[in-house]
């Protein structure tokens, strides 16, 4: 079950663990996705951005099963609508950065990575753009902007979001407050697949809602900052568990240890719980584990990931197929029987 190479050998902090910056872009002449009845009439477009990336694979959706896509999901290389009605991926070697043709807008150029700031990968996403630009008119308005299908991508067109674990402010029901607060900021916190999506293993996204009246960088500075108050209340929570509620906290985690190690059936949302307890453990310090990896193991547990070795079990077994590969995958991965 492999992940995304960009991830392999990536640092592994205790609350931030990854960036994305996606740019979304409309081409001048050309019907927007939610009104194409024929998806030929983007081929144009892709092939000119692949003569530029040479390096990058080019991958049709009509030509994937739906375990294929749904598997790409899980890498965050494409979003649900896309698998739904997109028309091709252009992605690089590791995987960290993708065009998508024909999402909710013509041109999605998204990069990713872990490590690197917000800034940094904004770069790499607005040279492509350049690129593309060179062969093609976007559709902009002075007074607004880039003009994108959905009203609140108008403007920069530019979603900057963090992937945050965050258990102890989960834990203390701080998180609903939150989400308010950042909602009336023009930010959002949700689920690590976007939106209507449900946080795994204490996962969250953190992303602006709002590209409209703000420069790129302005957008990305000012999520910087809420990202590091949100890191400060994360960690002094972490803090007040440990000491107020060590015996609580200990168990937990110890016991979330012991299950993944040891039981023969794990579905998504347990086995995602106990990874969040084990993580927590480790970042204190209460546990010590060597190579303990949870971006990748929290991808690896999905379903599309474990259920690729699944493919002659019949439907109504595979729920709990699904489970019991997923149990198994655990143990061996942290050392239980």
């Amino acid at each position: 079950m492999k992940t995304s190479p960009w991830l392999k050998n990536s640092p592994n902090a205790p609350i931030e663990m990854s960036s994305r910056i996606r740019l979304a872009r409309n081409i001048e002449g050309l019907t927007y996705p939610h009104l194409i009845k024929d998806k030929s009439e983007y081929d144009e477009v892709l092939k000119t951005i692949r003569n530029k990336y040479t390096g990058f694979e080019v991958i049709k959706m009509d030509d994937l099963s739906e375990i294929e896509k749904q598997l790409m999901i899980e890498k965050f290389l494409i979003s649900p609508l896309f698998k739904r009605r997109g028309h091709s991926l252009i992605v690089s070697e590791d995987e960290s950065t993708s065009i998508m043709v024909g999402e909710e807008d013509h041109i999605r150029i998204q990069v990713m990575n872990v490590g690197h700031s917000l800034e940094e990968l904004y770069e790499i996403a607005s040279d492509i753009d350049d690129t593309i630009e060179k062969d093609f008119d976007y559709q902009f308005d002075r007074q607004y902007g880039f003009k994108t299908a959905c009203p609140t991508n108008v403007g920069t067109g530019l979603r900057a979001s963090v992937m945050l674990h965050l258990p102890a402010l989960t834990r203390n029901n701080r998180i609903r407050r939150l989400r308010d607060v950042l909602t009336r900021m023009g930010y959002t916190l949700r689920g690590i697949y976007g939106e209507g999506s449900n946080p795994v293993g204490d996962v969250y996204q953190l992303s602006n809602q709002v590209t409209l009246g703000l420069s790129e960088l302005e957008i990305i500075h000012h999520l910087d900052e809420i990202k590091e108050q949100i890191i400060y209340e994360e960690t002094r929570m972490r803090e007040w568990f440990y000491h107020n509620r060590a015996l609580t906290v200990r168990d937990a985690i110890f016991r979330s240890y012991g299950l993944l190690r040891y039981a023969e059936q794990m579905s998504l949302e347990e086995a995602a719980m106990h990874l969040s307890h084990i993580k927590y453990g480790v970042d204190m310090n209460v546990l010590e584990l060597e190579n303990f990896e949870f971006q990748a193991l929290l991808k690896q547990i999905q379903h599309a990931f474990i259920r690729q070795g699944l493919e002659d079990v019949e439907s109504v077994h595979l729920e709990a197929a699904e489970n019991k590969a997923r149990a198994t995958f655990l143990k061996r991965t942290l050392g239980g029987k």
